[in-house]
């Protein structure tokens, strides 16, 4: 009897445990969980589509991408290689000019002065090419020197500074002149490498290949940018010189004597003939204006002056 009631009590918790899993079984929401399953279904399958789809566009884009890489390379390549254009600046005799380079560096050219530079500085260095003469305000950059070079081979550098080069092709020397700042004076293949200080000019002779280095007046060799003529103890003919550059004029001193007088003079507005005037009342000499003739070719010859001793 006992292993019956076992049996029965062993049936009941069988019938129970198959009733309680019956309720859960009804508890379920088929349908919902069914359309999950759907749905994460359809999403690991777009997924696998998409990657599929994104690895073809990529294997079909990867040589196209790559050969234009490779001409932007090429093109960037060629346009650091190719020269910066070139910009020629030319004042005639009796104008004073002024331009701002592409760093923001102004230079102010004297008449008869000619000016080369790039349209746009490119590579470590700033370079411009002088003949004449030039006053430089470079635009600091201490990662891009500023380099003047002259036609005797001559070279100005700075990195932001005030100064002036005086580099005509027809006098015997070259003159860099100190404002503000720094500057380095250099020949390539010779021996001249001088810092100046300002207030300093640095005098190179063409024909006898040496340097002097002095103290001056920055008034008196800087105030032609302003308009200005200033003299100070300067002998005759650095006055002529002058005076020629600024009126456009050719100027013939006669008889020794004259190159051995200096002037101390500050002009602004005054004109030729009054600049001519105050000379011979501080000298014992007499000027000659000798307008301009016509020529074989119907040209004019250029306005003369003749300083003669009395």
């Amino acid at each position: 009897m006992k292993a019956e009631k076992d049996w029965i009590d062993e049936g009941d918790k069988r019938v129970l445990e198959l009733a309680d899993r019956l309720m859960a079984q009804k508890k379920v929401d088929v349908d919902r969980n069914w359309e999950h399953l759907s749905r994460r279904i359809r999403n690991e399958r777009l997924r696998n589509r998409f990657y599929r789809w994104t690895r073809s566009v990529a294997a079909i884009l990867w040589l196209p991408l790559l050969l234009l890489s490779g001409y932007l390379s090429y093109r960037v390549h060629e346009l650091q290689s190719v020269p910066a254009e070139q910009v020629e600046l030319t004042t005639a005799y009796g104008v004073v000019s002024k331009v701002t380079l592409s760093d923001g560096s102004e230079v102010w050219l004297n008449s008869g002065s000619k000016l080369v530079y790039p349209k746009r500085f490119k590579g470590e260095k700033r370079e411009v090419y002088l003949t004449g003469e030039a006053y430089f305000k470079v635009e600091s950059d201490p990662s891009h020197r500023f380099d003047v070079r002259t036609s005797d081979g001559l070279m100005v550098s700075a990195y932001g500074t005030e100064f002036n080069v005086q580099a005509y092709a027809d006098e015997s020397d070259i003159e860099a002149t100190l404002a503000k700042g720094n500057i380095t004076v250099s020949q390539p293949g010779a021996n001249i490498n001088q810092d100046l200080k300002p207030g300093e000019q640095l005098n190179y002779s063409k024909t006898e290949k040496r340097t002097n280095l002095r103290a001056v007046s920055l008034s008196a060799e800087t105030a032609w940018k302003d308009g200005k003529i200033v003299f100070r103890r300067t002998p005759m003919e650095k006055v002529a010189k002058q005076l020629s550059r600024h009126f456009n004029v050719e100027i013939q001193l006669e008889g020794k004597e004259i190159h051995e007088y200096s002037y101390s003079a500050t002009f602004t507005t005054e004109t030729l003939a009054e600049v001519l005037s105050l000379l011979e009342k501080t000298a014992p000499i007499q000027c000659e204006i000798i307008d301009p003739e016509p020529q074989d070719d119907y040209a004019f010859s250029k306005k003369r002056v003749v300083i003669r001793p009395l």
